[in-house]
């Protein structure tokens, strides 16, 4: 709907304007109407004006200086200027204006309709323009988000980034520059018990702390990744990038109950080395679970044998969990022992318990990509994990993680068997439960959020029957229990079971049980 202004000395055009014209028609509102130029101005600074309609020759302030000064308001203001003098230099005037239209009283209906027609298209035009402008301008943050990351990683070009951030290009200056990766510390265990509301906004307070910090200190250009890190690069010429990263570490203890690890790439002279930084960052930042939370970790300050062995982890673990997606407990096995040869390493009692947590957070992790959840498929509680400080050897926590995962594994190999079955399911009790109501396959497929076509092949594909004769099944079952109730008439037992018309019911109900529900109430 577009906004129109009338602004006319005589009242009496005034009100030919308000009432021939179909402006529901036309998409648009009457917002105000004036008679004079002063009074227009007015309703000009209150009111978003899409249209305005002015005559030209007014006392004191003229049509044209009103155009003028509304302009200035509003550049984008369509205007039709109504005149009852045929002079060359309004017309000329009113040309220079860009006006839409210039007419001449008497007003021609048909020709005022024919321009507001016009305006109309062009308002329409302009709207998708901008609408389309939006989507762009939208898109090109969560552009830029991926294109940062993605050239970190080694997959573009930075010429392409360059060009992405245009006027915000990344320029570094020699030995100036490095990358820091920065997680939140025990978010799987500290978030664990709230809801996903709660879980969202925690997280999300944690990360709008990083960036707000980053903002305010100008310390750099930043991303987000698909696992609620922040990875930033630091680019100024007088940022030292510890000292920043570790008033960062201090400022989320500050202000949250979380917090959070920071791992920092060495610094690089060129930006063509970033994606070299940010590798390191990773490695730094994976050692979190040997160096301890709530800190920086530079490569320079972990030890060469515990690189190592997170780098061998990180090996095991991926082939582990690969092992478990497919049902292969042998290569489960395998590699638990693997990972315990390392614990094996470790100097005190406690970096293994905190390492048995990380691997189970690691798990989780990967469950959560494949839908599924550590703690649902076992049934466990998050103070379930404090047996594990119970355990008095490192096997007996071995012995405790291998049967875990076994469950896991032949849970999802279950799963893999029958995917949809906890669907169905549902689908099934939401049936049952709403058997008085219309149960079209469009519905309920607009309630689970499949289209009818997708939901109908799997529950057909689950269960052997289709989506309908399972409706009229259970409608029928449920009739059929009704019945006994001999205080129910028959018509009221069929409106509980969806059926509006007692033929169809009664028709239904002898094809299913060979008998109408007249002669099944005698009979029972």
């Amino acid at each position: 709907m577009y906004n129109v202004l009338l602004v006319d000395d005589e009242q009496l055009d005034l009100e030919v304007l308000q009432r021939f014209m179909p402006w529901a028609k036309l998409d648009m509102t009457i917002v105000g109407i004036a008679n004079s130029g002063f009074a227009a101005m007015k309703v000009l600074q209150e009111h978003k004006v899409d249209v305005l309609i002015t005559d030209i020759k007014m006392p004191i302030m003229t049509g044209l200086e009103l155009a003028e000064q509304a302009r200035s308001l509003a550049p984008e203001l369509k205007i039709i200027f109504i005149s009852g003098h045929d002079e060359f230099q309004f017309a000329q005037k009113a040309i220079k204006m860009n006006a839409s239209s210039y007419i001449l009283k008497p007003v021609d209906d048909r020709e005022l309709l024919n321009t507001l027609q016009l305006v109309k298209e062009q308002l329409n035009y302009e709207r998708e323009r901008q609408k389309k402008e939006s989507q762009i301008e939208e898109t090109i943050p969560l552009l830029q988000n991926e294109m940062l990351l993605q050239w970190l990683k080694g997959a573009i070009d930075f010429k392409k980034l360059d060009f992405l951030y245009d006027g915000r290009r990344i320029r570094l200056q020699v030995g100036q520059g490095s990358v820091g990766i920065i997680e939140i510390d025990d978010r799987a265990w500290k978030l664990k018990q709230f809801s996903d509301d709660q879980k969202s906004y925690a997280i999300e307070h944690v990360l709008r702390l990083v960036t707000d910090f980053i903002h305010m200190h100008q310390l750099g250009f930043y991303c987000n990744t698909d696992d609620d890190k922040i990875v930033l690069v630091l680019s100024d010429a007088y940022i030292d990038p510890v000292t920043s990263m570790q008033s960062l570490v201090d400022h989320v203890r500050t202000h949250s109950s979380q917090t959070i690890t920071v791992g920092l790439g060495s610094p690089v002279s060129d930006i063509q080395d970033m994606p070299s930084s940010y590798r390191q960052a990773g490695d730094a930042l994976a050692t979190k679970m040997f160096l301890g939370k709530c800190r920086v970790i530079t490569l320079e300050s972990t030890e060469r044998e515990i690189v190592k062995s997170t780098s061998d982890l990180e090996q095991i673990m991926e082939v582990m969990l690969t092992a478990t997606a497919n049902y292969e407990l042998v290569g489960i096995y395998d590699c638990l022992e693997q990972l315990f040869n390392l614990v094996h390493r470790l100097k005190d009692k406690l970096t293994v318990y905190n390492f048995a947590l990380y691997v189970i957070s690691k798990i989780d992790f990967f469950l959560r990509s494949l839908n599924a959840n550590f703690y649902d498929l076992l049934s466990l509680e998050l103070n379930s994990l404090n047996a594990l400080y119970e355990f008095e050897t490192i096997d007996d926590i071995k012995d405790w993680l291998r049967r875990r995962l076994f469950e896991v594994s032949e849970h999802l190999h279950l799963k893999k068997k029958n995917p949809n079955r906890k669907l169905i399911g549902e689908i099934e009790h939401y049936v049952a439960e709403h058997l008085e109501n219309s149960l079209q396959l469009r519905d309920v497929a607009k309630q689970f959020g499949f289209s009818p076509n997708y939901l109908g092949y799997v529950f057909k594909e689950a269960t052997h029957e289709s989506f309908g004769d399972f409706v009229t099944r259970k409608r029928m079952e449920r009739a059929k229990e009704l019945l006994h109730d001999p205080k129910l008439k028959i018509y009221e037992a069929a409106n509980q079971v969806g059926y509006q018309n007692l033929t169809l019911f009664s028709r239904h109900f002898k094809t299913t049980f060979g008998l109408a529900p007249i002669d099944y109430r005698k009979q029972s």
